[in-house]
């Protein structure tokens, strides 16, 4: 028999060991906590997302993993393999932006993500980069982006001391400028954000020396402004240089969604531009074009003829539609989506609720609609648990805790069945060991479980590539012969 179905997607809530800052188990959370008596706990770090194993996941891979229903192998892996074998310097976009280097003397400018966590990039991609164009381009100058979310709060300083070591081989190499992500990574349309960053990158002519850079990382520290925040700034070169047409501008972040803006800004300026990843929001040269997955849940579910609605806010907006969709953009025949914009804000720990609310009113709204699937993410968990705020996740939590019972009482009174899991953890730890605040993802599983009117036992284990064929079983519909996931469901 057909049902109709809620999935619910808490991002970045993990199940972690119990201690006085796992935000998970010490928020008053009533509604969640008498759903953990029956759970799956699901796997998604490392090779159960495609990723290494022992490699945290993250909400790219989690929500490709579960909209893909199988495995899908990451582009971070790709480039690794490739590298390791000798095909990375055979690409054939990269031997164009060489030859264009060398042909017309010109500078290649490497930007990307100082990190080794292949959430948006690895640094050792970088290293190959710079080994690549010492003999071709006259300049190469790297525009350093500091993380402190996907990995420690000052990081920055040991990526550096390797970066300065790999630099010592290739003279011809320096590094140009250098800013946190909440700049140069903006996603939400704060372009006074993005602006600040391309502006240190290409029109200051001050800034720091190439000396002080470790001073002014630290000093940033001190100021309260971890590598995620560090202001950026402009780094003296040798030469004074200036973007022309025989330059390339070369991205080396492989993951899109944090590229769109600054790409889209850059593409005015008269150099080339490579990336990685297809940035979509402008012309580039694109090393790794993106490779679609089809037959993913919401395809499937549109050629059944069901209507579909997707519901977020901007934080997480392209993870539960174009990840989701298995890395295609248009929306299928019969899915609706509602955006609900993000507030604007620095930080989001001042304002932890962030929009559940009204994502939660949304929700409500769609069942009373009548939809026949209905997928929603709820981004506080992992916004605000990278701000390393335990208070603020705990208040996040217990607010959301109210707005998912409302929505459980809501599917139930319309006949709807819910899931409710999550794309990795992150809030479940909101410190290391040593007491340290803790900005990162981590290594633990999610929970997996479902609200309807029938009793269902779950298998105790499984991975995110299970969460869509059950949903497909607790619907009562044929299952996607693509999917190599199976239903939780005993």
């Amino acid at each position: 028999m057909f049902k109709k179905g809620i999935l619910i997607v808490l991002d970045g809530y993990g199940e972690g060991k119990p201690d006085k800052f796992n935000a998970v188990a010490n928020a008053k959370t009533p509604f969640l906590d008498s759903l953990k008596g029956n759970i799956s706990l699901l796997k998604t770090d490392g090779e159960a997302v495609g990723l290494f194993a022992g490699e945290m996941g993250g909400s790219e891979v989690g929500h490709l993993t579960i909209g893909s229903g199988r495995i899908v192998p990451s582009t971070a892996k790709l480039i690794r393999d490739e590298i390791l074998s000798g095909k990375f310097r055979q690409n054939q976009v990269l031997l164009k932006v060489e030859n264009y280097v060398k042909q017309h003397n010109g500078d290649i400018h490497l930007i990307g993500l100082m990190s080794d966590k292949n959430v948006h990039s690895n640094i050792e991609h970088c290293y190959e980069l710079m080994k690549v164009f010492a003999t071709q381009a006259k300049h190469i100058y790297l525009h350093l982006i500091t993380d402190g979310r996907d990995c420690g709060s000052a990081d920055s300083l040991k990526y550096l001391k390797v970066l300065r070591k790999n630099m010592q081989e290739i003279p011809n190499c320096e590094i140009a400028s250098i800013g946190g992500r909440l700049y140069a990574m903006d996603r939400e349309s704060n372009y006074d954000r993005t602006e600040l960053a391309v502006k240190a990158m290409f029109d200051d002519v001050n800034g720091i020396s190439n000396e002080e850079i470790e001073n002014y990382l630290t000093n940033q520290h001190k100021m309260g402004n971890t590598d995620e925040y560090v202001l950026p700034t402009h780094v003296q070169t040798k030469e004074q240089f200036s973007l022309t047409e025989n330059d390339y501008l070369l991205f080396f972040n492989f993951r899109e969604d944090r590229l769109r803006q600054i790409v889209k800004i850059m593409s005015s300026r008269p150099a080339k531009i490579a990336t990685m990843a297809d940035v979509a929001t402008a012309k580039t040269d694109i090393l790794y074009p993106k490779t679609v997955v089809k037959n993913t849940l919401s395809e499937y579910l549109s050629e059944l003829g069901l209507k579909q609605v997707k519901i977020s806010e901007s934080t997480k907006y392209a993870h539960v539609t174009y990840f989701l969709n298995g890395g295609y953009e248009p929306p299928f025949k019969g899915e609706d989506r509602i955006h609900v914009p993000t507030i604007k804000i620095d930080k989001f720990n001042k304002t932890p609720l962030m929009q559940a609310g009204k994502i939660a009113d949304e929700t409500v709204e769609a069942i009373k609609d009548g939809y026949d699937a209905i997928i929603v993410n709820f981004s506080n968990p992992d916004m605000i648990g990278h701000t390393g705020d335990y208070d603020a996740v705990v208040t996040s939590l217990e607010y959301l805790d109210g707005r998912l019972k409302m929505i459980a009482e809501t599917a139930k009174k319309y006949g709807y069945f819910m899931i409710i899991t999550a794309d990795h953890g992150n809030s479940e730890q909101m410190r290391y060991p040593n007491g340290e605040a803790h900005y990162a993802h981590t290594l633990n599983k999610v929970m997996f479980a479902v609200v309807d009117s029938e009793n269902h036992k779950l298998k105790p284990q499984g991975g995110l590539k299970d969460v869509a064929p059950t949903f497909l079983d607790l619907m009562g519909v044929e299952p996607n012969k693509f999917f190599e996931g199976t239903t939780l469901l005993k």
